[in-house]
């Protein structure tokens, strides 16, 4: 049988080695070589192809990475030699400046739905109308005298359980979406500026905290009760697009306005339980609501009929919403009750459930 190559060699080593035994450590090696040697070249035969295409992607990629966007490199190829020739190029670039998101002025609702450009867009969707407490109570009168307009403050909650699966207490923000199934009795009051609607079951004590307001010399003023999904998008990306155009990416602009506009189906708006509240002497929905006597009233005497002040000032890192001393939520007066003399918010609650 004929002999390969690489066993002629094997042989003629050993041959070598029995022959002179000071060479005998070096024979070893040569043999061990000469195998490894035979064996690349025998799958290199084999795999020709494979390997041809390994190294024309190898030559490719030192060719890209050496002779890419040449009129932007010059020098030796250190860090300070890459440089934009703007001379060369005809460009003229803008000077960077650094953004801080964090230092910002937040943008209020009031910002986005006083533009004429999103009122335009939001024809129809009644936005920014205000409903006026005295107009509704004059449209209710079927209710006559026989509401409680001094609330339940002394209500007894010694047996009084509170449960998740309440309709009262849903937790709606950004970890927690409005399930899908959702639904709710829509309750319609007629106003001169309209229909307002919002969750049918929390109109009586509404209607008894606007009168009791009314009763102190105190004239309410609701502003978006119930929000359908288009108008919280719309309201959303206005947010997002303003502060773009303040020099901001969009994950920086994303991240602002969900400080101040809750995420498109993670709003109360969207369930009918929650309400924007200002007065008839201030008609902002900024922070400085809340050291008008009106936002006192709400803050001390909401809980008497049901609702809460939802986004309370340093609880942010909680809720993570801003400070809204015009957002109001229904949870029912026991829970209400019991979340405001505790000092907690939504979340809390909810967590000790």
């Amino acid at each position: 049988m004929k002999r390969t190559l690489d066993e002629r060699i094997r042989l003629r080593l050993i041959r070598f080695g029995k022959k002179n035994i000071f060479c005998r450590t070096l024979v070893i090696p040569a043999i061990a070589l000469n195998t490894l040697v035979f064996h690349v070249s025998a799958y290199i035969g084999g795999n020709g192809k494979r390997i041809s295409m390994l190294v024309m992607t190898g030559i490719l990629f030192v060719a890209y990475s050496s002779f890419s966007f040449p009129i932007f490199i010059s020098g030796s190829g250190s860090s300070d030699d890459f440089v934009i020739d703007e001379e060369s190029m005809g460009l003229s670039l803008a000077k960077e400046t650094e953004l801080q998101p964090d230092a910002m002025e937040l943008l209020d609702d009031i910002d986005v739905i006083n533009d004429e450009e999103f009122l335009e867009e939001a024809h129809g969707l009644g936005v920014a109308d205000k409903y006026d407490a005295g107009e509704i109570l004059d449209s209710t009168d079927t209710r006559g005298d026989t509401s409680d307009t001094d609330g339940h403050e002394d209500i007894d909650l010694s047996n009084v359980t509170f449960s998740k699966d309440d309709w009262r207490l849903i937790l709606i923000n950004k970890s927690h979406s409005i399930p899908d199934d959702y639904e709710f009795p829509f309750g319609t009051i007629k106003t001169m500026k309209g229909n307002m609607q919002c969750d049918e079951r929390i109109i009586d004590d509404l209607l008894d905290m606007l009168k009791a307001a009314k009763e102190d010399g105190i004239n309410l003023l609701i502003c978006s009760p119930y929000r359908d999904e288009e108008y919280q998008v719309m309201l959303f990306e206005r947010k997002i697009t303003k502060y773009m155009n303040r020099g901001m990416s969009y994950m920086e602009a994303y991240k602002l306005a969900s400080q101040t506009v809750t995420v498109p189906g993670a709003s109360e708006h969207q369930i009918g339980l929650a309400l924007d509240i200002v007065c008839d002497t201030y008609v902002e929905l900024d922070e400085g609501f809340g050291d008008t006597e009106a936002g006192i009233w709400l803050a001390e005497n909401s809980y008497k009929y049901g609702f809460i002040l939802r986004y309370p000032k340093d609880k942010e890192y909680i809720t993570c919403i801003e400070y809204e001393p015009w957002h109001f939520r229904y949870v029912g007066i026991e829970a209400a009750t019991v979340i405001t003399k505790e000092n907690l918010t939504l979340e809390e609650f909810w967590e000790e459930l």
